[in-house]
């Protein structure tokens, strides 16, 4: 060590190298995470849920470590991730509840996991905030689906042709009066909602190359306003880093996401976006104009 750092007075006591293994074995477990993540060609929102819970509970449990070197390294890394946990998340948990491998359950058992006897207040807090955004895509118009199209250029036919194809009810059957019973009790009967059966019905299996997106797509007709909210929410982009780069990292000089970064206006990040993409991407040298001669008639 004395020969390659000058600043370098005496070896590593014990303590230090306890301090060393402690910092090492918390690092890991963010290393572990991001590589997760990470592997993952196009990571949707949903997948970062299942990091951040697991963080948060190993970090939170080694608050409590009987050796004060690791309990104080622990503490100050949970006290920076406990702020990222408070932001961010609620928007995780609605991400993993439109996964349906896991929809509230995973939530549930997290919870339970993290805040122990106060973990219901927190899946309330989860509950209510899907069902309030599950209300707002109610409000919004749906855009018609091939289905809904053919069957809407159907009642456009001529009137002779439904007339021809359309038949009165018949009335001697004597059940007329059954009919009307079926129809009371359909409009008295409350309809679950489409969140409603979503939540209901039992997990998907999981499986290793579970594509969340295509499984949405193919329950579009079934879901139309959920799958609508579900593309919205898996779409949200979780980081603002790379795995190798920072979109602050040209003309800063630093991988560093501080509170005045991350506190720009979206239309400064956008800008810095653009301008990070035209500097690395623009031609090495500007194409040279042509001389070509050009024949113009006279009028």
């Amino acid at each position: 060590l004395e020969t390659s750092d000058d600043n370098y007075n005496e070896a590593p006591s014990a303590e230090d190298w306890k301090k060393v293994e402690a910092a090492c074995n918390y690092l890991k477990l963010l290393y572990d995470s991001a590589h997760s993540i990470m592997a993952a060609a196009n990571p949707t929102s949903n997948l970062f849920f299942h990091e951040a819970w697991k963080l948060q509970l190993e970090l939170s449990n080694a608050t409590g470590h009987e050796d004060p070197v690791f309990s104080s390294i622990a503490k100050d890394m949970h006290e920076r991730f406990d702020k990222y946990w408070k932001d961010c998340n609620l928007v995780l948990a609605i991400a993993v509840v439109m996964d349906p491998r896991f929809k509230m359950k995973l939530v549930e058992f997290s919870y339970s996991k993290i805040y122990g006897v106060e973990a219901a207040k927190y899946v309330k807090v989860v509950d209510d905030a899907v069902h309030e955004l599950y209300k707002e895509y109610v409000a919004q118009p749906l855009p018609l689906t091939p289905a809904y199209v053919e069957q809407g250029e159907g009642n456009n036919a001529p009137a002779s042709e439904n007339s021809t194809q359309t038949t009165a009810p018949s009335t001697g059957d004597g059940l007329v009066d059954f009919d009307m019973y079926l129809s009371e009790i359909a409009t008295s009967q409350p309809t679950k909602s489409e969140l409603e059966q979503y939540l209901d019905e039992s997990l998907t299996p999981r499986i290793q190359e579970f594509d969340i997106l295509n499984w949405w797509k193919l329950n579009t007709l079934k879901f139309p306003t959920l799958s609508k909210m579900a593309r919205d929410i898996l779409a949200i982009p979780m980081s603002m880093v790379s795995s190798g780069n920072s979109i602050f990292s040209a003309g800063t000089g630093t991988r560093m996401l501080d509170d005045y970064r991350s506190s720009l206006r979206p239309e400064i990040v956008e800008a810095l976006f653009c301008a990070k993409d035209w500097l690395q991407y623009s031609p090495a040298t500007p194409e040279a104009p042509s001389t070509a001669l050009v024949k113009v008639d006279a009028p």
